[in-house]
């Protein structure tokens, strides 16, 4: 009963936190509407009163004052610029920005207080006189962001004027200021987010239009143009040349991820003290942040992807890192320190776009069985896509090194495979077999991409040394640029014994199977490093409820490569093959792929080796996590591995 209630106080206290946070935001939008109407008002009556000012001259009298203030000729249309002179001067009756204006306010309600008469037209002198002095203080003492409104609003001001050239300059300076002040446009690119409803009160219809026509046009014709999805590439074989020039999947930033600004100034006050102080953002403000800073994207693009938003991300986590990056209790950095982030980014736009079907991004099914009039090679066809890709930053090298040729590349590749069967596994420490694998890396690349994708059997009779230890490690470091060696070396340790001690210090929370795990570890007296690593991971498996074979196999400790192939049945997906009694006693390791046993890790090597070439075949041969094991792998990869794979 207790825990029920706790989780009904916890559920009930997450859907107030929800309800509260949309009522925040809709408080904040009407204010935001108040503000822009306080902010019309004022733009119009200060119209009304220079039209009155204009009429008074014109007849060659004074207008006549009443107690409403309300009666003038009001024919002629007024032009701000023509009072103040500048158009930037606009911005001294923003009530937030203008002490002056604040003034003003105070001097007209205290004047209604005691019951005297407002006149405008008697005070306009006066507070025309006050506007110029405000200009003279302002030009005196401009800083750089009234330099980049008075440059973004001559920008405004010039793309209108290629579109509209007809249209006179007390117009053109109202529709600036307008775009500028009431709708919000901030630089030229906003210009493609302009409606009609927002110039119908300046324009004529077909001027609107034209105008929203063009920046659209605009907008559009600038993008650059986007990467494909999906490439393919042939097959090689050793007779076949290497192409000179290859395709290569290239991840460019769009526009709009580039120039996007966070919406800082519309963080929750919660948020702006953690961030002042350092501390870490509450789940409820935290919630209320990803949703604003959602919305300011999808104003640029209706659908970002998960790359978009990583890069939100990472500019979010690298302004507040102890705020909103991915930081364990001793400090340090989790994976790239912003993935948490970026997910809860892209389940925003998700949840968003559940109901508009044009904004979701699917492939299509392909086939999995030969349908009636198919060619017999279409189950063949396979197409490379960008998740082949991911994690490495040279999968596909673009050309081959200078001074070599496709000839010289495959008499190289024969002379490594010359010194593997004479010399055997152990030539693989040789400096000039070091040389031959990093020359020829591109061509092995090549081969592993090319489509349909070879057998690891082809690939082992073409780069034997890249089912050695040092051979698949030192290809990785290439592939990734992480020495996957040192670093499973580094961090293994370290974050096994804390992910020990977490499930040590609650085991009466666990389940079942993980106390048995619990008590098996201290009867066997988890003490050395491959005991320790080994505990950590099998604890993750109960954890996830993930079964010990989808990782491990385990055999006899006296097993041979040839007899594991031949009494065990080994999956097409890799495994890490554990000689000993028990996967916690294993001192030997091989693994298998495909239904073979492809690499055999030395006696003198340690599990963290093992570790190191079991994730490193994944990478180095396009392969996927398996389902049964996917999230045990994933946890492996980004706490301890450490390598973001987007």
């Amino acid at each position: 009963m207790e825990t029920l209630a706790k989780t009904a106080v916890v559920e009930i206290s997450k859907l107030f936190e929800e309800n509260a946070s949309a009522l925040r935001l809709e408080i904040t939008r009407f204010t935001s509407e108040n503000e822009s109407l306080k902010k019309k008002c004022s733009f119009l009556e200060n119209e009304l009163q220079s039209a009155r000012k204009s009429a008074g001259k014109i007849n060659g009298t004074e207008a006549p004052s009443s107690q409403s203030g309300l009666t003038a000729d009001t024919g002629h249309r007024p032009a701000i610029d023509n009072v103040f002179g500048k158009e930037w001067c606009m911005n001294l009756w923003r009530h937030e920005e203008s002490n002056a204006g604040e003034q003003e306010d105070t001097h007209l309600d205290s004047a209604v207080i005691i019951g005297e008469p407002v006149n405008l037209l008697d005070e306009e002198p006066d507070m025309v006189m006050i506007k110029e002095e405000a200009f003279e203080d302002c030009s005196s003492e401009i800083n750089d962001e009234d330099q980049d409104d008075i440059s973004v609003k001559d920008a405004v001001q010039e793309e209108i004027k290629k579109i509209l050239p007809e249209l006179d300059s007390n117009k053109l300076q109202n529709v600036v200021n307008h775009l500028s002040i009431m709708v919000g446009v901030e630089k030229t690119e906003d210009l493609s987010l302009v409606e009609v409803s927002d110039l119908k009160d300046f324009l004529e219809p077909i001027q609107c239009r034209k105008l929203v026509k063009s920046f659209r046009q605009k907008e559009s014709s600038g993008q650059l143009d986007r990467t494909p999805n999906e490439m393919t590439l042939t097959p090689l074989s050793s007779n076949e040349s290497l192409p000179e020039q290859s395709f290569i999947p290239s991840f460019i930033k769009s526009n709009w991820v580039r120039n996007f600004q966070v919406p800082w100034n519309r963080m929750p006050a919660a948020l702006v003290q953690a961030t002042s102080t350092g501390e870490r953002a509450r789940p409820g403000p935290r919630r209320e942040f990803v949703r604003i800073v959602v919305a300011a994207m999808q104003a640029h693009c209706p659908n970002p992807n998960l790359a978009a938003c990583g890069e939100v991300a990472r500019n979010i986590v690298s302004a507040y890192p102890l705020t909103f990056g991915d930081i364990s209790e001793e400090g340090e950095q989790l994976g790239n320190g912003f993935s948490c982030l970026q997910r809860q980014l892209k389940t925003r736009v998700e949840h968003v776009n559940r109901d508009v079907m044009e904004h979701r991004i699917r492939r299509p099914r392909r086939p999995s069985a030969k349908r009636p009039g198919q060619q017999d090679n279409f189950l063949r066809t396979k197409v490379r896509c960008k998740v082949d890709s991911y994690g490495c930053i040279n999968w596909q090298p673009s050309s081959i090194p200078e001074g070599e040729t496709a000839e010289s590349l495959e008499m190289k590749r024969k002379v490594a495979a010359e010194i593997f069967q004479s010399a055997g596994p152990k030539a693989a420490e040789l400096p000039n077999v070091d040389d031959l694998m990093q020359q020829t890396y591109v061509y092995q690349r090549h081969m592993i991409n090319s489509c349909p994708p070879p057998t690891i059997s082809e690939i082992e009779g073409h780069w034997p040394f890249l089912f050695t230890e040092r051979g698949l490690c030192r290809h990785f470091k290439i592939l990734t640029g992480i020495d996957i060696r040192s670093r499973f070396s580094e961090t293994l340790l370290v974050k096994s014994k804390r992910i020990l001690n977490y499930f040590s210090r609650q085991r009466l929370k666990w389940n079942e199977e993980i106390q048995s795990m619990l008590s098996e570890i201290d009867e066997a007296n988890a003490t050395d490093n491959n005991r320790i690593a080994m505990s950590a991971i099998l604890l993750m498996m109960k954890y996830f409820k993930e079964k010990d074979n989808a990782v491990f196999i385990l055999a006899d400790e006296n097993s041979t490569k040839s007899s594991i192939e031949n009494e065990i049945s080994l999956p097409a997906t890799p495994r890490l093959i554990m000689l000993g009694e028990t996967l916690l006693t294993s001192s030997k390791w091989f693994i298998s792929i495909e239904g073979r046993v492809t690499h055999s890790i030395e006696d003198q090597l340690d599990f963290a080796a093992a570790l190191s070439v079991f994730f490193g075949c994944f990478y180095v041969f396009n392969i996927e996590y398996q389902e049964s094991a996917s999230a045990t792998l994933e946890l492996i990869q980004r706490i301890v591995f450490i390598l973001a794979l987007h």
